[in-house]
């Protein structure tokens, strides 16, 4: 005999509700008891945990466990409101947590709460109505076009020399510079790929994904960028045969002395070397991207190949964090204006 419709939609509600969710919900009266924290770890642990680099991850998972959860993970998903929310904020502002943390724990709120919401879990996102905590952070200053000739000029035929173009004129992270391997290096087009980075993972150096889909990239290098790989690429070869048995082929560009993965904090060492030998104020290794963002600026690159360039979710951020003031754009508006005038 065949079902009535009534039936139809019943049995077909019974096996939507027997399939597994990212989440580890299972139905709807479920969804309606379920803690915030247990749909939060769940959530990170099981599905988010594989779009976002590992130490993203890991950043996000502790400001869940250390001030999220213990705040408000005991109440119902569906019985978060705003206020919620904004007493977490709250809390980590009294614990003298940064302004830059209180930002992540609310955005880490908000993508999962808009899944949530996505899930049917959830009739809206409470995070929408709360306002993002400010950070008044101290003014970057990228290097100047002088600082930056004098550090690769001074470091002309060193090891340093190619991570030095790579990190002021190319701008890739560090994770991602010390990911870099000679497969993705393209001499005859002149470009660089960008697909994954290094990172530790559970105290062991790892390759891995990159931060978003975005940060995937093609860039292309200067010829001096060229010519300093190139070079570098002979010193690699030489570091080979000296190792001898003990080296470890990874095909890594900026490699440890035995080819294995090098240690960001080497690297940032090797950084902070080289700013005091060539007398450069102290900078961090992030400020070297913003130095590439900046130049680029400078020399009238658009914003939007810019944030390509740099590999950023979106322009936005790129306008906002990493472009800082510069005159050359603005002088050629002004001249542009004059002529229009004049004409």
């Amino acid at each position: 005999m065949a079902a009535t419709a009534q039936e139809s939609r019943r049995m077909a509600k019974e096996k939507l509700e027997r399939l597994p969710k990212a989440t580890g919900v299972t139905n709807t009266s479920s969804q309606s008891k379920v803690a915030l924290s247990e749909f939060l770890i769940s959530w990170l642990d099981q599905t988010h945990k594989h779009q976002i680099a590992h130490s993203t991850w890991r950043r996000y998972r502790a400001l869940a466990v250390h001030h999220i959860n213990p705040e408000i993970g005991l109440i119902p998903l569906k019985k978060i409101t705003p206020l919620h929310i904004s007493k977490v904020i709250a809390a980590m502002r009294d614990a003298q947590q940064s302004p830059r943390s209180q930002q992540q724990a609310r955005a880490l709120l908000s993508v999962a709460l808009r899944q949530a919401e996505d899930n049917g879990y959830i009739s809206s996102n409470p995070v929408s109505k709360v306002r993002i905590p400010l950070n008044r952070s101290k003014e970057i200053e990228p290097l100047t076009v002088e600082e930056v000739r004098r550090l690769l000029s001074t470091f002309e035929g060193t090891y340093l020399a190619a991570r030095l173009h790579i990190a002021l004129l190319a701008g890739l992270r560090q994770g991602e510079a010390l990911g870099l391997c000679w497969q993705d290096i393209d001499f005859e087009s002149g470009t660089l790929r960008v697909r994954q980075q290094l990172q530790k993972i559970n105290g062991v150096l790892a390759l891995t994904g990159l931060k978003t889909h975005r940060s995937k990239r093609t860039i292309a290098l200067t010829q001096e960028s060229l010519r300093a790989l190139l070079v570098h690429q002979r010193l690699i070869t030489e570091m080979r045969v000296k190792s001898a048995e003990s080296w470890q082929e990874n095909d890594l560009v900026f490699p440890s002395s035995d080819g294995c993965p090098r240690a960001a904090i080497v690297d940032y060492n090797e950084w902070k070397r080289a700013l005091r030998l060539c007398g450069v104020a102290k900078r961090r290794l992030h400020d070297a991207r913003h130095t590439a963002a900046t130049l680029m600026y400078s020399q009238g690159v658009g914003i939007e190949v810019i944030s390509r360039a740099l590999g950023h979710s979106s322009s936005a951020i790129t306008s906002k964090l990493y472009v800082h003031s510069s005159l050359q754009p603005q002088k050629a508006a002004a001249d542009l204006l004059e002529k229009f005038i004049k004409s």
